[in-house]
């Protein structure tokens, strides 16, 4: 693959893994079956709390799980994983270090352990580390994504524990690309008008909806990021250009002139049509441009400051249809300030 093509992620939810024959399983090789025949991302991103009490018979059923996978992957510590076992101590012996960093294609990934003290917080040792490899990757040139377990705006928990501080020091003095979370049981996007995050539902307990995976797109200044149930079996599709606005953080994410679009297309069939419509007007075929990428002209210096509202439309050759909707930004003269906001709203949980 070229050295600048995009860099995709798959995240599962939560596993909460217990025994075999549970549906939260039977979801979770779902997901490693999407991973291995649908996305094939560049790796699969486990987001913690991989079993439910940290028991060696359990992270015995995560391993086979992940033995299934064809591609590199990754996992965090959960609270769930380190039950009982405040050193993690089982997690490492099992699955291997909680923190670590991994660059792909001119982004650094970095894992961090939320868990080194409860109910969340990072040691000295790891605050320093993570400090030294943002400066590092920023200095390299390098777009920098944060993985962790504990969400940072998690109604109802506090995300003030040893460390936390520091951690807030270094998300707010350095360009922080993104940050992905697990831990909420429910899905949502925050923008906190200097850093986007993402929180991943669970998979062994979700709240808002059907257990599933994120799927991530990474390309220079383009982060996209969708949700997947995995009851859903037909095409997926993600905008991956334009930035959608409640990720823009900043005025290299809007739209200034004439522009395109470009989305992402993941298929088990052929794929007959893509078509996007912009502020609900005429359907506009797209062209494909390679490796499961389509794209079409954005006549952005016709369009007025604002935001506006695109929505894509696939349709592959069983007649299985799927799309994905967003809105942009626009300012011919590059100004934009970000705006905090969440979606969707959460004001209640039953798991924290």
């Amino acid at each position: 693959m070229a050295p600048d093509a995009p860099v995709t992620v798959l995240i599962p939810g939560d596993l909460h893994l217990t025994t075999p024959g549970q549906p939260n399983r039977a979801a979770a090789l779902r997901a490693i079956d999407d991973a291995n025949e649908l996305i094939r991302p560049d790796f699969v991103q486990f987001i913690g709390d991989n079993v439910q009490d940290g028991s060696d018979e359990q992270f015995a059923l995560f391993g086979a799980l992940c033995a299934r996978l064809r591609m590199p992957w990754f996992a965090l510590v959960g609270d769930h994983d380190a039950q009982g076992d405040p050193t993690a101590r089982r997690f490492r012996d099992r699955v291997g270090d909680p923190c670590g960093a991994v660059t792909v294609r001119g982004f650094r990934f970095l894992r961090l352990n939320t868990q080194e003290a409860r109910p969340v917080g990072l040691s000295p040792d790891q605050v320093a580390w993570f400090r030294s490899e943002v400066d590092a990757a920023l200095a390299a040139g390098e777009r920098v994504v944060v993985f962790q377990h504990n969400y940072p705006y998690q109604i109802w928990e506090d995300f003030a524990g040893p460390g936390t501080d520091a951690w807030r020091e270094i998300v707010q003095t350095r360009r922080v690309y993104a940050l992905v979370c697990g831990h909420t049981h429910y899905w949502q996007l925050a923008n906190d008008g200097r850093n986007v995050l993402a929180a991943v539902r669970s998979i062994g307990d979700p709240e808002g909806g059907a257990p599933g995976y994120a799927v991530a797109v990474f390309h220079g200044e383009d982060f996209a990021i969708t949700y997947r149930p995995v009851t859903e079996r037909g095409p997926l599709v993600l905008v991956t250009h334009p930035r959608e606005v409640l990720l823009a953080t900043g005025p290299e994410h809007v739209v200034t002139g004439a522009d395109e679009v470009r989305v992402r297309v993941w298929s088990g069939a052929p794929v007959g049509a893509v078509e996007l419509s912009l502020n609900g007007g005429t359907q506009v075929p797209m062209d494909p441009c390679g490796d499961g990428f389509w794209r079409a002209p954005l006549s952005g210096e016709r369009l007025a400051k604002g935001t506006h509202r695109l929505a894509v439309r696939i349709e592959d050759a069983t007649g299985a249809a799927g799309g994905h909707e967003i809105e942009f930004a626009v300012d011919p003269t590059g100004r934009y300030t970000a705006v905090p906001m969440v979606r969707p709203l959460v004001t209640s949980t039953t798991f924290c």
